[in-house]
This record gives structure tokens, C-alpha cells and sequence, in this order.
């Protein structure tokens, strides 16, 4: 191999590189792209066995009896399907693996060294995103000590956040030397300037109405309206309940998926016309639409939880309220932009400025390749 040839590298997924909707797999999408202008890329995936039928059955017998269900998604016999396959499609000449999260492979041990890039651990995951009571605590600690054993074997482990690597750490007694805070970006074209030109148009994007706040949004949106009479409501994603729609001044603009053009520039152009993004979650980790939002100047509005707080500074490149959020908290921060206009617009170059230096994908890229580079040598 010439000295400047790039290194060849696994890059193991479970999600295909054609699904670019967002979230998880907007971050696959952007991970691949920004590594490969550093390693010779060998796609392995999509890296996804159909569900553990008997496990699933099993699990719903479980709850029908009154007992705790098992995670069958992870069951024994899928994550050794996942490693399997694995096995078959890696390229055995490549000198490193990445992978696209963790816990999918938690059953198949590379060959080479091997680094991974994720929001959360399953433990964090597990906390955040389902009810931990539901399921057989045995069974949860079974995927949790996988998961634990295969990261303290991996050579780097890359987090979007200091939130999520610090509970990692916690939930795994984890050694921090081999952890790093890679940070993440948005998933779209950043915008060559803010070209937002007047109005009180806030914006709420999600695919889980309830879990991102949508209720809370929707009420403090019509409190707000008492004041700001021209204000409005642009939703983006899972279409709201038809109570909502019957509200004045809420637009629903469907889901708009940005593997579609036309969606896309859509979007693009609902993000450069919005006052303030309203994002009051109560299921999330590092949600990608608040930097996708400040690309465009637009300041974020949502609660200081999750990996959110090193998203915004508050006053600075957005605005945080106290979790959980509540109505009349983010009302009065929907109020207060809108009643000093000196202070919003300092806002939005602040926030702009705020993701285009910490938030992109071609940092990301950089700082994890400059990192597994050392590991190959």
C-alpha cells in the first residue's frame, strides 16, 4: 500500500445509507460521508436480522401472564444473527471497524481494532426512552454487561455528548481514557446566511408528538397568541391530533422528508422563515433539528435535559427552561423573544455563529479521524 493511500475501514451499520429522514439515521449518513474523506470506506450493512419471532412471543406470553417482558429486539439470537452477518460482509483486508452504535454488536468481537460512534448507551436508552419496570431486570442486565464488556474492548468510543458519555461511564464503570465527546452536526445544507425576514413564526419538528413536547408547545402557543396576535404555529413531522389543527394560527406541513428534494427545500425553507424553534422534549438524548435550526439563526427554545444544555447557551444561543417543561415556562420564553427585538436578533448570530464553529459534521469527522489514525498506527 503507497504511505498516502488511505487506511481501508469497516463501517458497520444496521441502517442503509439511502435513509436520510433524520435523526439516527441522518447522524449514519453524515458519519459515513465525513469519515470517508479520511479512510477507504468498506460499507457493511444495512446489518438488520428479522425479529426474534419466539423471543417476541415468549415476551408477550410473559406480559400476559402478569410477568415482565423480555427485550426481544436484542435477544440472544438476534445479536448473534447480527455478528454473523457481520462476519460475512466485513472486508477482511480492512485495518480498523467502525460502528454505527453499540449495541447491535455487542455479540461479534472484531479482528482488529475497532471504534464506535453513539448518542446513548442501551442503559441510558433503556432510562430515557421505555419504562425499565416493564422489563425483566436479568434480562436488561444481560444486554447491559454485553454491551459494557464489547465497549471496554473498543479501542475509541465516540459520544455526541459529554451527557451521554458520563452516564455511560456511570451505568458501566467504563474507563474515560478511551472515551471521547465527538460532538454531531445537522443534517442538511448549511445555509450560506440567515436570511430570515421578519415575522413570528415559531416551529415545532418532531416523529413523537407527545414524547417531544407537542402538547406543551400547542398551549403555550395559545397563550402566547393572546399577546402576539400574528403569530403562528408551523408543525413539521407526526401529524397532530385534529384538536390541534382546529387551533388558530397552526399550520401542519406534513412530514417532509428530506430524502425527497422537494421536501427538503421545503424544509430549508420553513427553518429560514422561523421566529424560534419549540422543542419542550421529554424523550430525547442530542436532538439533531436544534443545531438545524441555529444553521439557519433560527434559537431554540427547550428544557436543560439530556445532552441539550451543551446544544444551547442559554441567552446566548438559545433559550433552556427547567425540565421537566412546563406551559407557562415556555410561553414566557416565547414571550420575551418576541418583546425585545434588539436582544433576538443579537440571538440569532450568536446561534448561528454557536453551530457553525461546534456543530458540523466535517468537525466530527476530523477530530474521530485524527483519533482512530493514532489507533491504526
Amino acid at each position: 500500500m503507497s504511505v498516502n493511500a488511505p487506511v481501508r475501514a469497516n463501517y458497520v451499520s444496521n441502517l442503509p445509507l439511502s435513509e436520510t429522514s433524520g435523526g439516527w439515521s441522518g447522524f449514519n449518513v453524515a458519519i459515513f460521508s465525513s469519515l470517508s474523506r479520511h479512510f477507504s470506506l468498506a460499507y457493511v450493512g444495512p446489518i438488520s436480522p428479522p425479529d426474534d419471532l419466539p423471543a417476541k412471543v415468549f415476551s408477550r406470553l410473559l406480559r400476559s401472564a402478569g410477568l415482565k417482558g423480555n427485550f426481544a429486539f436484542f435477544s440472544r439470537r438476534r445479536l448473534k444473527n447480527s455478528a454473523r452477518l457481520t462476519a460475512q460482509l466485513a472486508d477482511r483486508t480492512a485495518k480498523m471497524d467502525f460502528f454505527h452504535g453499540s449495541t447491535p454488536w455487542v455479540a461479534y468481537h472484531p479482528v482488529v481494532p475497532y471504534a464506535c460512534y453513539l448518542d446513548v448507551c442501551f442503559a441510558t436508552y433503556v432510562s430515557v426512552y421505555h419504562d425499565k419496570t416493564e422489563f425483566d431486570a436479568n434480562d436488561l442486565a444481560r444486554i447491559g454487561h454485553q454491551e459494557a464488556s464489547w465497549l471496554r474492548a473498543a479501542t475509541r468510543v465516540f459520544f455526541s455528548s459529554r451527557w451521554g458519555m458520563e452516564n455511560a461511564i456511570t451505568a458501566y464503570d467504563l474507563d474515560p481514557s478511551t472515551l471521547r465527546v465527538a460532538g454531531m452536526g445537522g443534517h442538511l445544507p448549511i445555509p450560506p446566511s440567515d436570511s430570515y425576514a421578519g415575522g413570528h413564526d415559531f416551529l415545532f419538528i418532531a416523529l413523537d408528538f407527545q414524547g417531544k413536547g407537542g402538547t406543551v408547545c400547542v398551549e403555550a402557543f395559545r397563550q402566547l397568541r393572546i399577546k402576539v396576535p400574528d403569530a403562528r404555529l408551523r408543525i413539521v413531522g407526526e401529524r397532530p391530533p385534529s384538536s390541534v389543527l382546529a387551533i388558530d394560527g397552526v399550520i401542519y406541513e406534513g412530514l417532509l422528508r428530506k430524502s425527497v428534494p422537494a421536501e427538503l427545500a421545503r424544509l430549508q425553507e420553513i427553518f429560514s422563515s422561523a421566529f424560534a424553534l419549540v422543542h419542550p422534549t421529554v424523550r430525547d438524548a442530542t436532538p439533531q433539528v436544534i443545531i438545524e435550526a441555529q444553521y439557519h439563526g433560527c434559537p431554540a427554545i427547550a428544557p436543560r435535559s439530556f445532552g441539550i444544555p451543551e446544544m444551547i447557551v442559554d441567552g446566548f444561543s438559545g433559550c433552556l427552561v427547567d425540565a421537566p417543561p412546563t406551559v407557562g415556562a415556555v410561553a414566557e420564553k416565547m414571550l420575551g423573544l418576541c418583546d425585545d427585538v434588539v436582544a433576538y436578533a443579537g440571538l440569532r448570530r450568536t446561534a448561528r455563529a454557536h453551530a457553525l464553529a461546534a456543530y458540523t459534521w466535517e468537525r466530527v469527522g476530523d477530530m474521530m479521524a485524527a483519533e482512530m489514525r493514532l489507533v491504526v498506527a
